[in-house]
């Protein structure tokens, strides 16, 4: 089997033989990682490891968490390893980057609810540099009930849609020849709104169950929308089952 040089693999584990579980395990957290790093691989195959086999799987990427990589770091909670929690909260102490002190704080509420995730969600939100875009942004849907949907909504921006400067100014931009300078000042907008409109973005995709595709301006729901029903319980209880069923059918989180 082909497993990086980078990791830290003892040669008698590596040369095996290994079950189909084991082997799998090995393969994709040690050789070939594209597929679990990318959220395209199923974990099932985890189930099917022995005791043996998931308590060397577990030492395995305890002693190779001092890589830092993200995919070594959730497979703690992947394989349901509450022995690495010393050792997470370890690396968080000593971590100062946000994306990274959030990718440990998750694997730490995935394995014992620890409450620093939501202090790192928190920080993540107030530190001005778009971090709760893309994979960040849904593990705000990990706190699994109101806080999620209420966190979602205080992201949101503070109008609606796409002011009437900003719709002419974008169609401005595309149009003359100078447009790489022209459109300097809209991309600084976008970028400015870039948290909120991802939250407007899933807030919506929950609500509808299914993904929009369609700029931010163009949701059917706008942030007063969600604003407007922030306290009705219909509205909270609809939410909340399709935060929990984004959660359920999720195939790389475990």
């Amino acid at each position: 089997m082909m497993l990086a040089d980078s990791y830290d693999i003892p040669e008698e584990v590596s040369r095996g033989p290994h079950s189909p579980a084991f082997g799998k395990f090995l393969r994709n957290w040690f050789g070939d990682t594209y597929a679990l790093t990318h959220g395209e691989l199923d974990l099932s195959f985890l189930d099917d490891l022995t005791p043996e086999e998931l308590a060397l799987a577990r030492g395995l990427v305890r002693r190779n968490l001092k890589l830092r990589q993200t995919h070594i770091i959730e497979g703690t909670s992947a394989l349901h390893d509450v022995s690495a929690v010393p050792i997470l909260r370890a690396m968080l102490d000593e971590e100062s980057d946000v994306s990274r002190r959030l990718t440990i704080a998750g694997a730490l509420w995935k394995l014992i609810q620890d409450p620093i995730f939501i202090d790192c969600l928190n920080s993540a939100k107030a530190s001005g540099r778009n971090i709760l875009c893309g994979i960040h942004l849904l593990q705000v849907l990990w706190l699994g009930d109101e806080r999620a949907v209420d966190f979602l909504i205080d992201m949101l921006p503070e109008k609606d849609g796409e002011s009437h400067f900003w719709r002419v100014f974008r169609r401005i931009c595309f149009r003359w020849p100078f447009r790489p300078l022209l459109t300097r000042a809209y991309l600084a907008h976008a970028h400015a709104n870039m948290e909120g409109n991802f939250a407007l973005g899933l807030l919506n995709e929950l609500e509808s169950g299914h993904q929009m595709g369609i700029p931010a301006w163009e949701m059917p729901h706008q942030p007063s929308d969600y604003r407007k029903r922030r306290h009705d319980p219909a509205f909270r209880e609809l939410m909340v089952g399709a935060v929990r069923k984004w959660n359920a059918e999720i195939r790389n989180g475990r």
